[in-house]
């Protein structure tokens, strides 16, 4: 059961757009779901399927695989963070996302950002 809200003490304190929740419809291996989340994180899960040249479709479904016990909702935040984090190292061996792309297949049509996201989603 979910938390109910608390209703504002005063009526325009309300949250801002950017941080109301949107809910949207994905596919996670071939079944329709909804997962709601905020606009700047589906921004974000656009980018990223954008930089690895994959559908927003295939990266959830990638997530949904590993995520164990964990709602999705949360995977994918975790994921957004992890992959994000990981292209704001400098290290020279992440730079140049875009540039690594190679056709897609396996884990290794990602980039090394993506690939390295995906380690740390995956450390218990």
């Amino acid at each position: 059961m979910a938390a109910k809200r608390r209703p504002p003490t005063n009526p325009e304190d309300t949250a801002p757009d950017s941080m109301r929740a949107v809910c949207r419809n994905v596919v996670v291996a071939g079944a329709r779901t909804s997962v709601r989340m905020e606009p700047l994180l589906w921004d974000c899960l656009t980018e990223i399927s954008e930089r690895e040249s994959q559908s927003v479709n295939d990266i959830v479904t990638m997530i949904d695989g590993r995520r164990g016990d964990s709602a999705l909702t949360a995977a994918l935040r975790i994921f957004i963070l992890s992959y994000f984090r990981t292209a704001a190292d400098a290290s020279p061996r992440l730079a140049g996302l875009a540039e690594e792309q190679v056709p897609f297949g396996t884990t290794a049509a990602y980039s090394g950002t993506f690939r390295k996201a995906l380690e740390i989603f995956d450390q218990d």
